[in-house]
């Protein structure tokens, strides 16, 4: 493995990153006999990605970390090139991850539509440290025949969680059909371990050629679907990204009738991807995606060369307001807060590596500056809210403008670490996620039009306990 480099300018101090390696979607997140679980999806020994293993952090608190170590490793024929994305299930004293298992066949194959295998497993664990034998629930040939190679990204919950009146189980399996369109599958089961198909969903017209991530959830009564779709064609200022990340209301029912209602981005960022939700044992709503972009041509990340790539987001309580979906950093993380700071517009906050800013917009129109090379901008007149890099500066290896429509602008929260940018506007009614890069791994920020109150607080670090490198 490769070690860890602990004078790296760019190492984040309260996101969860790869210990060394390549870090992609978070994983069976859960809580589990009172504690914290974050598996994620882990290249220990390349920086660019390679063989996927399961690493797992641990915590009590979401502030005081331990990694726990590679969790799942591609040890058996059914998962031979790649243990991939799944979800956790907690149920009668155990905690069971439902995953893809990646087979490549030898051949002169696409692995689109031939010469894959995305094989359903199950192993389960009393202690969530140390897990039992695997067991392959279903293959290819038990999913519908009119699907490609492409299924994969097990999300299991329970049918009460989903307004389903019944004791079984539901699993949602993302999927891309034959003929290059989205869905989502949904099967059954009274065991957990035998599952049968009961219906497919998927939009009226179709949205991109693969759904992944799927996810669903209730709140306030209300019915979610979750999706990462892949091959949206970019609409104006939405699906700005290669691929996107968002959610449907659902009306009906899961395993019967159902209506998909417009679907919304959960993150306008250049930095967001396959975001994965769990109930926790205080009843809140918890949301953590990943901070990268697959197959993104145009932006980079220097922290290669220290030999790490990408993070996971802050926990983020979702919730309803006023009909909304709401994101919002979990009340945990501001006991990470140290000194605080206040002034008005015009000031500059002093240079740091980390810092949590609160800004109250009294004007209708604000332009907020980071490090004299990234600018977000609220005009009242068009109600955009927009976030750009200066090209000259290169503070985003690429990354360029995303917008969002925003009626109006009156709250604004920063949270900067080192190399990463999460934004949320009005109290979580849209957020922007970016990595960025300064030569030393320090930024500030000034308020250079409009009129607004300020406060910032100089923020320590997650303690996190790597001894089990």
């Amino acid at each position: 493995m490769t070690e860890v480099n602990w004078d790296d300018k760019w190492r984040l101090g309260f996101h969860l990153m790869p210990p060394t390696g390549w870090l992609n979607d978070p994983n069976g997140l859960c809580q589990f006999q009172g504690i914290y679980h974050v598996f994620f999806q882990y290249s220990p020994d390349d920086p660019n990605g390679g063989t996927k293993y399961w690493g797992h952090y641990t915590s009590q608190d979401m502030l005081n970390w331990q990694y726990v170590g590679i969790a799942l490793s591609p040890e058996e024929v059914f998962e031979s090139h790649g243990v991939y994305s799944g979800s956790a299930l907690v149920k009668d004293g155990k905690m069971n991850l439902y995953y893809t298992g990646n087979v490549k066949l030898d051949g002169d194959y696409d692995y689109i539509y031939e010469g894959r295998q995305g094989n359903t497993i199950l192993v389960d664990s009393e202690d969530g440290v140390t897990f039992g034998r695997k067991k392959c629930l279903m293959t290819n040939a038990d999913y519908p025949s009119h699907l490609s190679c492409h299924i994969r990204d097990p999300k299991v919950v329970t049918g009460e969680s989903i307004g389903i009146e019944d004791e079984n189980c539901y699993m949602f399996l993302g999927a891309r059909t034959r003929e290059d369109t989205g869905e989502v599958l949904l099967y059954k089961s009274g065991n957990l371990t035998d599952w049968e198909l009961v219906n497919i969903l998927k939009d009226k017209i179709p949205f991109g050629y693969m759904w992944e991530c799927p996810d669903a959830f209730m709140l306030d009564g209300k019915k979610f679907l979750s999706i990462s779709p892949q091959g949206v064609q970019q609409d104006g200022i939405n699906y700005q990204n290669v691929y996107q990340s968002g959610y449907y209301e659902v009306t009906g029912s899961f395993d019967q009738e159902y209506q998909l209602e417009r679907f919304k981005e959960w993150d306008r960022g250049f930095d967001f991807y396959a975001p994965q939700t769990f109930q926790d044992e205080n009843g809140r709503r918890i949301l953590i995606g990943w901070i990268g972009m697959p197959d993104e041509p145009s932006q980079t990340n220097p922290t290669v060369a220290q030999g790490w790539q990408n993070a996971l987001t802050v926990p983020r309580e979702i919730f309803l307001k006023e009909g909304k979906v709401m994101q919002y950093p979990v009340a945990e993380l501001e006991k990470l807060r140290l000194s605080r700071h206040t002034f008005v517009s015009g000031c500059t906050s002093e240079r740091r590596k980390m810092y949590d800013a609160e800004i109250t917009v009294v004007s209708e129109d604000i332009k907020i500056v980071i490090s004299e090379g990234i600018e977000l901008v609220y005009d009242k007149t068009h109600e955009i809210l927009t976030l750009s890099f200066d090209q000259e500066k290169n503070l985003g290896y690429g990354r360029n403008k995303r917008s969002v429509h925003l009626q109006s602008c009156e709250q604004i929260r920063i949270l900067v670490d080192t190399s990463c940018l999460e934004i949320y506007l009005n109290g979580g009614e849209e957020v922007f996620t970016t990595r960025f890069y300064t030569e030393d791994g320090m930024s500030d920020f000034c308020v250079t039009e409009g009129d607004a109150k300020v406060t910032y607080w100089e923020m320590e670090g997650l303690h996190i306990d790597l001894s089990a490198l």
